[in-house]
């Protein structure tokens, strides 16, 4: 049971970030995410979503 309550934590985290990602793109850049959209290159959405948890992974730990 422990188990399945940690996994459910982890998955709730890793989803809000990737939301919060999402949004931070939108609000920065909202024509290229509206272009890719709209020409359903999701692909390009969702490496720049990486890009972007990977930029905030890097200023995190260069903070600590």
């Amino acid at each position: 049971m422990k188990v399945i309550l940690q996994l459910n934590a982890l998955v709730g985290v890793v989803s809000t970030m990737a939301a919060t990602a999402m949004i931070a793109l939108v609000l920065t850049r909202p024509a290229e995410v509206a272009s890719a959209v709209a020409g359903r290159e999701y692909g390009a959405v969702a490496l720049a979503v990486i890009g972007e948890l990977g930029g905030w992974l890097h200023a995190l730990l260069r903070y600590l």
